[in-house]
C-alpha cells in the first residue's frame, strides 16, 4: 500500500477529544430525563415572592390564583417617550417549575415545551390608520398532565 493510501490511526489527542464528546453526549442523554423523587427530596420548595437560596438550585411554586406581577415596557431609541406598566395575572392551577421542567402536582415532571406553548405579539400601530399596536403574550397548556 501506498504511504498516501494507508489509513490513519487516531492521535492520542483525537482518542481524547472523542472520548470526551462521547462523554459528553451520554451526560446530554441522561439530562432529557425527567427528575425523580429522590434527586427532587433535598431541592426546597419556593413559593413564588419568598427569597430563593443563594445556590440558585430551588423549585419555584405559583399556586392557583396567586397574584403574579408582570411588568410589561414599550422603550428603545425610535421612541421618544417611553411607557411601563405593572399587570397582574395568576395561573389556573398549581404549577412548580424546575430548570427545564414543569410539574403540576410537584412529584411527575414533565419538559416545559411537553406542558406549554407560549406566543408573543407585536404589531405596530396605525392597522387601519388609527388602530393602537398591540403587546400580547399568550402561554397555553398542551396537556392535560397532573390533572
Amino acid at each position: 500500500m501506498k504511504n498516501g493510501n494507508a489509513p490513519r490511526l487516531p492521535t492520542p489527542r483525537l482518542s481524547a477529544a472523542l472520548l470526551s464528546l462521547a462523554a459528553t453526549a451520554a451526560l446530554t442523554a441522561c439530562a432529557g430525563f425527567p427528575p425523580t423523587a429522590a434527586d427532587m427530596a433535598n431541592v426546597p420548595v419556593v413559593r413564588f415572592g419568598q427569597p430563593a437560596p443563594a445556590d440558585k438550585n430551588f423549585v419555584m411554586f405559583y399556586p392557583e390564583g396567586a397574584p403574579l406581577p408582570v411588568r410589561a415596557t414599550v422603550k428603545g431609541t425610535l421612541l421618544k417617550r417611553s411607557d411601563e406598566k405593572m399587570l397582574e395575572v395568576s395561573t389556573a392551577r398549581d404549577m412548580y417549575i424546575y430548570r427545564e421542567w414543569v410539574s403540576f402536582d410537584g412529584k411527575e415532571w414533565l419538559r416545559g415545551d411537553q406542558v406549554n406553548s407560549g406566543r408573543i405579539e407585536v404589531l405596530l400601530p396605525g392597522g387601519n390608520g388609527t388602530d393602537p399596536g398591540v403587546l400580547s403574550v399568550t402561554f397555553d397548556a398542551k396537556t392535560d398532565a397532573g390533572k
